[in-house]
């Protein structure tokens, strides 16, 4: 009996700290959701300015060969006028094959988080103003080069708002927020924790190749799904 009342004891106390794991989790992205442009950048910076074609105003910033938006985009259309397609149900995300967005668990609330997207958006060669196209892994060398190489960027590039315990100075401008993704299976996870943006460099038929920032001091990547929905950063090379 009093092996019973231990093991049930225990199994309780697992219970109650992944619930309070998972309230951590839940509070914390809803922290990062609201989040402005104004609180996550550098104000000791001098940032430009940009438009795309919904008339949204983007913070700008240049750092090694290219001017960087400062934020992720949230387009809801192609610079040539064509309208993506929002996809809310889950279901129905996992087999678009449109070029598609969404926002992070269907929220309408606009913040420096964007938009997240699938690489069909991507692949279009304009999601991004005219002018300016999704970052390339060259131009995510070029960054880590200009702050410490890949092992440390990510200091550099984290917003000073959203990662909290963390090594983030933002010294960069980059301003980046744990944003979250979009599975394909419709699901959004790790707003909060994580920040993914798309490459326009591509990886084989099913995937393709992106970049990510999480509690560690690195800018990370790798390939992912083809349908995952992620945040996209636009680039121009400086002349």
């Amino acid at each position: 009996m009093k092996k019973a009342f231990q093991h049930t004891a225990l199994l309780l106390a697992g219970l109650s700290l992944l619930g309070c794991s998972a309230q951590k989790a839940k509070d914390s992205a809803q922290a990062i959701a609201s989040i402005s442009i104004d609180k996550a950048i550098n104000t000791s910076l001098t940032y430009g300015v940009a438009y795309d074609i919904d008339s949204n105003a983007y913070k700008t910033i240049k750092i090694g060969k290219y001017e960087w938006f400062a934020q992720n985009l949230q387009a809801t259309k192609l610079n040539d006028g064509n309208a993506l397609t929002e996809v809310t149900d889950s279901k129905k995300w996992e087999t678009e094959k449109a070029p598609a967005y969404c926002s992070y668990n269907n929220s309408k609330e606009k913040s420096a988080n964007g938009l997240l997207y699938n690489h069909k958006a991507v692949a279009t060669k304009k999601i991004c103003p005219q002018g300016w196209e999704v970052a390339s892994d060259s131009a995510w060398a070029d960054l880590a080069r200009s702050f410490n190489g890949e092992a440390k960027a990510g200091i550099a590039l984290k917003s000073q708002t959203g990662w909290e315990g963390q090594e983030a100075t933002n010294a960069s401008g980059f301003s980046a927020l744990p944003s979250g993704f979009r599975e394909k299976d419709g699901q959004y996870y790790i707003m909060g924790e994580n920040g993914l943006w798309w490459s326009a460099t591509e990886h084989n038929a099913d995937n393709s190749m992106y970049v990510y920032i999480d509690k560690n001091t690195s800018l990370n990547h790798s390939h992912i799904s083809r349908q995952d929905g992620l945040s996209i950063r636009c680039v121009k090379e400086m002349k």
